[in-house]
């Protein structure tokens, strides 16, 4: 009998240690959930500087002009994300013997972009890849019409967090446009791509309270 007891006691005790282990396992845990908090993504939006390259009709028949890029990322694995990107540009012809009797253009590029981002301190840095289409949206007198590509490009970028949710960001950008303009053979390589290296900058909006904590 007198055995009987100690070990109901023995096992009472053991049982009593690890349920209270596990508590404070659980507490520990929610406690850190809450720390670290969740990272949903970001949205950047600012100004788009086009710069064109190389032996190419727009970079030998335009004055290219500011614009704007908006760029959204969701993160669907820990450092991974994924998202739609946005930009407009604009441009002046200067040499019409070249691309033809119009007077300006507009680009409008939509696509999207696959990215890894690491958080150092303040700082987010990232560099994504992206896809999409590019269409140029040429005006003249009564001559209106859209030359169509694929834009392609490479994106870095670099974020400062000025508030929680709230960061200014840089990111320098190199993108290829293949073009798929009807022209005579000589004239392929200038009108068969585009070669850019663009800048933009602005504001990012950071989504989730992963950013409240770091």
């Amino acid at each position: 009998m007198f055995l009987n007891i100690k070990t109901l006691l023995c096992v009472l005790f053991i049982s009593t240690v690890t349920f209270a282990q596990q508590t404070e396992n659980n507490v520990e845990n929610e406690s850190s959930q809450q720390q670290t908090g969740r990272k949903i993504g970001s949205i950047t939006f600012g100004p788009y500087v086009p710069m064109s390259f190389g032996d190419n009709f727009v970079n030998n028949g335009m004055d290219l002009q500011i614009g704007a890029q908006f760029q959204m990322k969701l993160n669907v694995l820990k450092d991974f994300y994924v998202g739609p990107a946005f930009s407009f540009f604009s441009g002046k012809v200067n040499n019409t013997a070249l691309v033809g009797n119009y007077e300006e253009t507009t680009n409008f590029t939509i696509g999207a972009v696959v990215g890894y981002e690491k958080q150092v301190q303040r700082f987010d840095l990232s560099i994504g890849v992206g896809v999409g289409h590019s269409g140029y949206y040429n005006r003249g007198l009564g001559d209106n019409f859209e030359d169509r590509g694929t834009a392609v490009w490479l994106r870095p970028e670099v974020s400062y967090r000025l508030a929680n949710y709230i960061s200014m960001y840089v990111a320098p950008e190199l993108r290829h446009d293949f073009m798929t303009i009807h022209v005579a053979d000589e004239l392929e390589d200038t009108f068969g791509g585009v070669n850019y290296f663009n800048l933009g900058f602005g504001l990012r909006f950071n989504l989730g309270t992963g950013y409240k904590f770091q």
